[in-house]
């Protein structure tokens, strides 16, 4: 993972609101260390994935959830994280679905999350507001995701790469467009304004991309 970005397993949890506490997973997934949110409908948790960017889904039926109906409200995103049902199923349609059956200890389930997430655990870089998607090439701030063009990914990814050291403009013009021209940098404010109107709350203020007069510019974290 990109040094500096906090990494705390998000869980989507999808759980009947009138689910008995005793089966409940939302307690021991927080007692886990997971950073848990937790749906009811196909329909919250369709939005909720689109808000917070999980990790992983965690469906607990319980018997009375309709897992098809939340598999489906969920594909119709392009996020494409791990999706786990805990109980039994044998649904044909549940391919590419890990189903973990008759969870009694929470150290079975934690493990199993484990073993989901691994191969994705560093895709997302997760600092105060901002959430970066290295795969999808996106960013989410404010429950709101924005797009990144293949020149503003390259932008950011270079200054996530080397948090908090001051990078020159001649280094981010040899690094992002390939060339030692320093003639005419116009292109490098431009997409440095792109990219702050996404991952800035203020951008006119920014906490993140620091400019350095004179010199270049310095992704901080020392607000964190």
């Amino acid at each position: 993972m990109v040094e500096g970005g906090h990494f705390t397993m998000h869980i989507l949890l999808v759980e009947n609101d009138s689910i008995d506490q005793d089966k409940s997973l939302l307690t021991s997934l927080e007692k886990g260390g997971y950073e848990v949110c937790l749906a009811h409908t196909p329909t919250s948790a369709a939005q909720k994935i689109l808000s917070m960017w999980p990790n992983i889904i965690v469906l607990n039926p319980a018997n009375s959830l309709n897992v098809i109906d939340f598999k489906e409200a969920l594909a119709k995103n392009d996020l494409d994280v791990p999706f786990m049902v805990v109980g039994t199923q044998s649904d044909s349609s549940l391919d590419n679905t890990m189903i973990i059956n008759d969870v009694e200890q929470f150290q079975d389930l934690d493990h199993s999350i484990q073993q989901v997430v691994e191969k994705q655990k560093d895709r997302f870089v997760r600092l105060p507001q901002l959430t970066v998607d290295l795969e999808k090439h996106s960013v989410l701030r404010a429950g709101q995701s924005f797009p990144l063009t293949p020149k503003e990914f390259k932008l950011l990814q270079l200054l996530l790469d080397h948090q908090n050291q001051i990078i020159k403009r001649s280094m981010i013009m040899q690094e992002v467009w390939e060339t030692d021209y320093m003639g005419d940098t116009r292109t490098l404010d431009v997409h440095i304004r792109w990219l702050r109107e996404k991952i800035e709350e203020t951008p006119s203020r920014p906490k993140y991309l620091i400019t350095v007069r004179g010199v270049g510019y310095r992704f901080s974290t020392d607000f964190v």
